[in-house]
């Protein structure tokens, strides 16, 4: 099998357009609800966008949008008070 890019995987998400957040949001609550994207939503996903992957990547591409949805959610889950002045630098911690 071989591994989707990341590059790849950006114009897949950018081809989806204003339908495909509608089904990254039905992703992410199918994400919550059964711990996992189904096969038929990713499909249902790169035909939406009009991307062709072979059958082999989309265990790949499922993965990728797994990620993608579990760091959404962990930036939705924070809370950040209103009197919050922005961050003059930004530093990446790891």
């Amino acid at each position: 099998m071989q591994p989707i890019t990341r590059r790849k995987f950006s114009q897949i998400i950018s081809a989806a357009g204003l339908a495909g957040t509608a089904l990254l949001e039905t992703m992410y609550a199918e994400m919550q609800d059964a711990g996992g994207i189904s096969l038929e939503s990713v499909r249902s996903f790169l035909a939406l966008s009009g991307t062709k992957v072979q059958d082999d990547q989309i265990v790949s591409v499922q993965a990728s949008l797994e990620r993608a949805l579990d760091s959404m959610k962990r930036i939705r889950d924070r809370t950040v008070p209103q009197n919050r002045e922005p961050a003059v630098i930004f530093r990446v911690r790891r």
